[in-house]
């Protein structure tokens, strides 16, 4: 829009809050734009991260129902439930990477919408000088008050998939442990005279369906050590976990301490902790 002032001693001041009115405009549709994108950015990243959530909680139903096929060795069924675990860690860790790029692009809302409101107060300033470019500036301000609210749905989505997202965290950092003699553990319903055959005699390994009420829940990023009122030769880990993840060691004549090198890998192949002593 031109506007032309004859014999006008601030005809060049007008022009520059012209000129300053035109800038002010563009940034609007800049920043608006810019909001809009974050929007639909941060919308496919909460699917995606909402699909790889419904995919992990597939694999984790599989699992709780799980067992050994017929004809199949105890071996290729230990394999078989690694690959599962593995497929699920990958799962949990790409869960862990999308809700952190679900917050860079919430921390850039935020910032993008500080910048929408300092335009907004320099274009109303400006507008007020400039009349006729009034009406377009509304038009626009109507347009950003349409954004704002789209941030504040989206903020609202987003607080709900952050309850989902802690909950599946605060779920996949969960393990439970107990610790008991063989005959009090059998009696919990909790092992077996099935599986592998442990050094001290008798095949015991944990039942596939026992009551948490005797175990001690855990998050599994905190549980360092394990205290065992028992003497490290007469403690063995029933559950399946990796040797190289964990070591026992001697505390005292009737005492011990296991202690976890790696909880991830420690906790890989199973949530379940059975420490049997004599």
């Amino acid at each position: 829009m031109a506007v032309a002032v004859v014999g006008c001693s601030k005809c060049g001041g007008q022009e520059e809050v012209i000129r300053q009115v035109d800038a002010e405009k563009t940034n609007l549709v800049a920043e608006k734009s810019l909001t809009d994108s974050l929007y639909q950015q941060t919308l496919r990243q909460v699917d995606e991260m909402m699909s790889v959530l419904s995919a992990l909680e597939a694999e984790e139903g599989i699992v709780k129902t799980m067992g050994p096929e017929r004809g199949e060795s105890a071996n290729d069924f230990r394999k078989r439930m690694e690959d599962i675990a593995r497929r699920m860690n990958e799962k949990t860790a790409m869960i862990r990477k999308q809700a952190d790029e679900i917050q860079n692009l919430k921390n850039k809302l935020a910032s993008t919408e500080k910048k929408l409101a300092l335009v907004t107060q320099k274009a109303d300033s400006l507008g007020r000088i400039v009349s006729e470019q009034q009406q377009e500036i509304v038009s626009l301000r109507q347009q950003l008050a349409t954004s704002r609210r789209a941030i504040d749905s989206l903020k609202a989505k987003l607080a709900e998939k952050d309850q989902i997202i802690n909950s599946k965290v605060k779920e996949l950092n969960t393990a439970y442990y107990v610790v008991g003699k063989r005959d009090d553990l059998m009696t919990k319903g909790v092992i077996d005279k099935q599986g592998q055959v442990l050094f001290f005699g008798g095949r015991i390994s944990v039942k596939q369906n026992f009551d948490l009420k005797d175990f001690t829940k855990i998050d599994i990023t905190s549980l360092r050590e394990l205290q065992i009122p028992a003497a490290k030769d007469r403690t063995s880990l029933v559950s399946n976990h990796d040797a190289d993840t964990f070591e026992v060691i001697a505390s005292g004549e009737s005492q011990c301490v296991l202690k976890i090198k790696d909880e991830k890998a420690f906790w890989k192949n199973a949530k379940y902790l059975v420490v049997m002593t004599e």
